[in-house]
């Protein structure tokens, strides 16, 4: 009598396998807090699994059973209670030999490295690295006037793993940040950061500040343009108006000066013009010698303004 050869047996005969186990490790897959993510796992050779046994673990867990397949249904009853309610398989596709699982509502704890194991075919077990990633689009705030300048404040919050954060011109080129980059933590782990910039007045006044996560290859940024009105006035030639206006000032002050020390002068007598009557006796005198009294009288009216005109001066 014949004997028939085990299930599992003729199964492993059919596709080939070897008693030598073989770990497949795929890339990365990155995931965001909050989204559902695929791990993905297939068989090789598109054998159906839709009669073997799925162990999805994660061995740094205790315990370390994320999804367990038995007998053609879910038996979740060792499967560790962070995972609860949030994992499935596709079961329409197990005959496909697609053993994939899906991961809901992610979580940052989620992170880590995933084996998907099928019992029978213990030479397969395909290793997965799974990166969870939270990130926020950068808030510009146009915060104070800096003499002649502008401060801008970028801030992103709820980010994971921490982000780099960078500032850049109209022209892509990396401005100066004011001052390190200021970073702290949320409960969850988070990271909140925030970054300063000190921006002059410009043809296109147009910032952006850019925030990148290179672990999860994400990057999202926010551009501000800051418009003239709010750059303090600058006037290069406003010095030249003040001296004008303060040697205006000094001028109209050194005239009524002028004017009330000549005032006083001619008050106190010290300041006269002399017009005198000349006598009939002396009008008897020949003409050459009124010519010299006359001469002589106009020069000590002279002398009179000429020396009021100096004490002016030197006032100014």
């Amino acid at each position: 009598m014949k004997t028939s050869l085990p299930f599992w047996l003729c199964t492993m005969s059919m596709i080939g396998i070897s008693s030598t186990s073989s770990d497949t490790v795929v890339q990365p897959i990155v995931a965001l807090v909050g989204d559902d993510v695929i791990l993905p796992c297939t068989l090789r050779h598109t054998v159906s699994a839709v009669h073997q046994s799925v162990e999805w673990q994660r061995p740094d867990l205790n315990p370390k059973e994320v999804h367990l397949y038995r007998d053609e249904k879910d038996d979740l009853v060792l499967q560790n209670p962070v995972f609860r309610g949030r994992t499935s398989l596709f079961k329409e596709e197990l005959e496909n030999g697609n053993t994939s699982l899906k991961l809901t509502r992610v979580k940052l704890s989620d992170a880590g490295n995933y084996t998907c194991y099928i019992p029978l075919l213990d030479h397969q077990k395909t290793i997965i690295q799974l990166l969870v990633g939270a990130v926020s689009r950068p808030v510009i705030i146009i915060e104070r006037m800096e003499g002649d300048e502008v401060v801008l404040r970028c801030e992103a919050e709820g980010c994971y793993p921490e982000p780099v954060m960078e500032w850049f011109d109209a022209q892509g080129r990396v401005l100066p940040a004011a001052g390190p980059t200021e970073t702290s933590r949320d409960r969850e782990g988070c990271y909140t950061v925030t970054s300063h910039v000190i921006v002059p007045n410009s043809d296109n006044n147009t910032f952006t500040c850019r925030v990148q996560q290179l672990e999860i290859k994400h990057m999202k940024e926010r551009q501000v343009h800051v418009p003239d009105q709010m750059f303090p006035r600058t006037c290069h030639s406003c010095w030249l108006t003040v001296l004008v206006a303060v040697l205006g000032a000094v001028l109209v002050e050194a005239v009524a000066v002028a004017g009330g020390l000549l005032y006083l002068l001619i008050k106190k007598g010290i300041l006269t013009f002399r017009k005198e009557a000349w006598t009939s006796e002396m009008n008897k005198e020949t003409t050459k010698n009124e010519e010299d009294e006359a001469n002589e009288s106009q020069s000590v009216i002279g002398l009179d303004v000429k020396l009021s005109i100096l004490i002016v001066l030197c006032v100014i």
